[in-house]
């Protein structure tokens, strides 16, 4: 799988999870690769980011300690996604 279709599926993976499932977000309206993960972004708080990160862990089988849970809330949607893969994301 090349690392552009990687990055959709976890890009969409990511969007599912928070609007779909975690009824955080409530559209995709608006939201590219440098919307933020928090406020005006995402609007994804600390208890739905780490449940959003065990699922990238589970999905993507990736390893992300609590200490490295924090600082992604300063990420975009598009930093997120270039993290999950430089931490060795599987299809």
């Amino acid at each position: 799988m090349s690392t552009s279709t990687l990055e959709d599926e976890i890009r969409e993976f990511i969007l599912t999870s928070v609007i779909d499932e975690m009824n955080v977000l409530l559209s995709r309206e608006g939201i590219t690769d440098d919307s933020p993960m928090t406020v005006d972004g995402l609007e994804v708080d600390s208890l739905s980011l780490i449940e959003l990160t065990l699922r990238l862990e589970s999905r993507f089988g990736v390893e992300i300690p609590d200490t490295d849970i924090e600082p992604l809330a300063s990420l975009t949607l598009g930093g997120l996604v270039a993290e999950v893969i430089r931490r060795g994301a599987k299809a």
